[in-house]
């Protein structure tokens, strides 16, 4: 499998993940592939700071340093590194909207909204519906596990094809990470990268009736 480097400097690789591979290799199953080993066979060290979904494809980054793990920590935990995701969700999202709604562990590996969970926030800004569905730009104040999924199941738009949350009416669950921004652990500057809509993804837009590009920049 290819590793498809986004961006990679003496501090940082980020690259794109493809839909369908797990970030880190999981115990009961030693032999799966997982993208953390692609990355080592890149480039060692590589240390991995956050995750995304199996299902979930787009833009994750490693660091290339120990010594600036702790920085990056710093600004996941200050709030100061901007995730945006693109989904495809059920029925018709026409209205921006802030879902402010705890999420809590609810089985091995599912997750619901409850009054007795952790704080969660999403913001959500539709960019295009249909009967058949609607293409949304996420945004996150926090990083609770399943957190898109879950809140969008909870105001009745799944992600299309999450069969975990929704139905399985897609290939696999239709959210990319679309873009990285946070501020540079060596320079200070901003550094803003973005990861191309991947091929699966827009023809499942285009068989509801949805527009999308091949790459995308957020207001």
């Amino acid at each position: 499998m290819n590793l498809r480097i986004l961006y990679e400097d003496a501090a940082l690789v980020v690259v794109d993940k493809p839909a369908g591979l797990v970030v880190q290799r999981r115990t009961f199953a030693p032999d799966e592939p997982c993208l953390h080993d692609l990355v080592l066979r890149h480039t060692s060290p590589a240390f991995l700071l956050h995750r995304l979904d199996r299902g979930t494809s787009g833009a994750i980054f490693f660091s290339k340093r120990a010594e600036l793990n702790a920085r990056l920590t710093r600004q996941f935990a200050r709030k100061r590194i901007r995730k945006t995701y693109l989904a495809l969700c059920d029925g018709e999202l026409a209205q921006a909207r802030i879902i402010d709604a705890p999420i809590a562990r609810t089985g091995t590996i599912t997750f619901a909204v409850r009054d007795d969970g952790k704080r969660a926030v999403t913001h959500v800004t539709p960019l295009g519906w249909s009967a058949a569905g609607s293409l949304v730009a996420l945004t996150l104040e926090t990083g609770r596990t399943h957190q898109i999924r879950v809140h969008l199941a909870a105001i009745g738009h799944p992600v299309a094809g999450d069969w975990l949350y929704g139905t399985a009416d897609a290939a696999r669950p239709m959210l990319h990470a679309a873009e990285l921004a946070l501020t540079h652990p060596l320079t200070g500057q901003p550094l803003r990268i973005s990861a191309p809509v991947p091929d699966d993804f827009r023809d499942e837009a285009e068989r509801r009736g949805l527009a999308t590009t091949t790459s995308f920049r957020p207001a």
